[in-house]
């Protein structure tokens, strides 16, 4: 690799070298604020994520985790023996949404800049900023700038000096030329404020074609390419792509519109993949002569594409940032409790099963029953970005507000912190010893799971447990009656009102990044609809006999 840069931006750029090294040859050029970047090789691919949510590794959840710094690092590995590659990202990288609540805001941003840090020596060149990743502010963006080596790449600012950003990114590839530029739709943005920060692509692009054309670009030059970095969503980008016709690729983010092959407008491809690092996009780039038939696929991020990097460094990488941040969390949570709350507690599933013996047994059979195991044996017992759909009740005042306060116990009062303590953690340590050796509760039997539900209540008992919000129970699809068992309802829905009411529930949790096999695709290959009939399918199997 050779860097025509100064020596900081030299040593930054060798940081990755094991990993992503390539036959860049860089150049800056200050009158439009842009970087020029030589390829060597012979073959050449822009890769791309977006929507990675703050997201470092998968946390267990899934049949098939997918997603993960350790992955990543893997396929990009992988990749860079046959070309050379740039990898981009389209926004919403540091956080899990656009709101970053008071309480676990030290989570989270150290969640954040050890992200941002890992993806900078992986390898990761440039960074449109989403709504999510300002979900601090600018401030915070700034701090994140100051402990990575990638840029952003922000074409349509408002105001050039909002922050440290590049305009244009030029490509020379053979006798192709890519120019890169990055637009931010401000309508992404809830936040008023942030939104003016930005001006419209359709406004900002008819100035930015006078740039590159004074930059060299020559839309009527077949060797000339035109890729938009974008974080609008599909819509925005179809629109962008119908008024500006000589865009030859958006790569968009936003609307989390996964497709299958690239949406087509004109003579544009547009392109976004599944969330959290779980799929990774590729434009291949052909150079005059060579000939590719599927210039876009993406890469699912099994576990096993780790290992497509020996002695995979980012997998300490993972235990070290996991271990660091349950510290964090643990802090965090000492400081809320919701068992002192006057408010009467949910139902829990304990309560519910005194009477319901038959949809006791099938609820113990199925792995929602002992769904927190998951989290327990992932490490992420703490994280409150998935105990939300592991347990019941989560930030309701008739639930709970963290792990501290998931389980209660009788006689144990939260108040005298180190007895009620040493208690809880000889619990957690029994129902973690109860499921040691199970890699994933959904690949267990009926028979297995319902043994170890059972060992699980057996547990609860032995200890002492008066309300237990773990796990997802009878009223994460029920609803009841204030006054139950004396009153059941207001009356008996019809059929299609129950499944639309019981779908709304299940689709709070089982996404398309969580459950992508209940979705289904349009004509284009954009992920975009629940498919009824899976979803019908998937309640059956779960779905409690009927009451007698």
């Amino acid at each position: 690799m050779k860097i025509n840069l100064t020596k900081k931006i030299v040593a930054g750029a060798l940081l990755g070298l094991s990993l992503v090294s390539c036959g860049l040859i860089i150049g800056l050029d200050k009158k439009h604020n842009a970087t020029s970047v030589d390829i060597d090789k012979k073959h050449f691919s822009i890769v791309f994520s977006h929507s990675v949510s703050g997201e470092t590794h998968p946390c267990g959840c899934r049949h098939h985790p997918l997603g993960g710094l350790p992955q990543v690092a893997g396929k990009l590995h992988d990749l860079k023996k046959s070309k050379d590659i740039f990898y981009v990202d389209t926004g919403d990288l540091l956080f899990p949404s656009n709101v970053v609540p008071s309480h676990i805001e030290k989570s989270l941003s150290f969640a954040a800049l050890n992200l941002a840090k890992g993806l900078d020596k992986i390898g990761l060149k440039y960074f449109v900023p989403g709504d999510q990743d300002l979900a601090l502010g600018w401030p915070f963006l700034k701090t994140v700038l100051k402990e990575v080596k990638f840029e952003l790449l922000i074409s349509n600012l408002a105001n050039e000096k909002t922050i440290a950003h590049k305009k244009f990114v030029k490509i020379k590839f053979g006798k192709k030329k890519i120019y890169m530029v990055g637009l931010v739709h401000p309508e992404a943005f809830n936040n008023r404020k942030l939104s003016k920060d930005f001006i419209s692509p359709i406004t900002a692009m008819p100035k930015l074609l006078n740039e590159l054309k004074a930059q060299g670009y020559d839309n009527k030059n077949k060797n000339d390419l035109l890729v938009v970095l974008s974080h609008a969503g599909m819509d925005a980008d179809e629109v962008l792509a119908k008024k500006f016709p000589q865009i030859d690729w958006v790569i968009g983010a936003h609307s989390q519109s996964f497709t299958n092959f690239p949406n087509e407008v004109g003579k544009t491809k547009l392109v976004q993949v599944l969330s959290k690092n779980h799929y990774f996009g590729e434009v291949m780039i052909a150079d005059e002569g060579q000939e590719i038939k599927e210039p876009f696929k993406y890469h699912e991020m099994r576990e096993q594409v780790s290992e497509l990097l020996k002695d995979n460094p980012w997998t300490k990488f993972i235990n070290d940032h996991k271990t660091k941040l349950e510290v964090i969390r643990e802090q965090e949570q000492k400081m809320f409790s919701s068992f002192s709350s006057e408010h009467k507690k949910l139902a829990t599933a304990q309560s519910c099963l005194e009477c319901h013996q038959d949809q006791s047994d099938h609820w113990q059979q199925t792995a929602h029953s002992v769904s927190f195991a998951s989290l327990i044996n992932a490490n992420e017992a703490n994280n409150t970005t998935c105990i939300k759909c592991h347990s019941l009740g989560l930030d309701d005042k008739a639930g709970f507000v963290n792990f501290n306060d998931m389980v209660a116990f009788k006689g144990k009062d939260q108040k005298k912190e180190k007895e009620f303590k040493a208690h809880q953690d000889k619990y957690w340590k029994e129902v973690k010893n109860a499921f040691k050796g199970v890699e994933s509760v959904r690949k267990e039997s009926k028979k297995s799971i319902k043994r170890l539900s059972d060992k699980w209540i057996a547990i609860d008992k032995k200890f002492g447990v008066e309300h237990s919000f773990a796990n997802v129970q009878c009223l994460n699809c029920h609803a009841q009656h204030p006054d139950h068992p004396f009153s059941v309802g207001e009356g008996e829905k019809t059929p299609e009102k129950k499944f639309q009411a019981m779908k709304d529930r299940c689709l709070s949790c089982h996404t398309p990044e969580q459950a992508p096999e209940w979705y289904g695709k349009d004509k284009r290959g954009i992920q975009s609809r629940i498919d009824d009939g899976k979803i019908r399918q998937m309640m059956k199997k779960i779905s409690c006999p009927k009451i007698k």
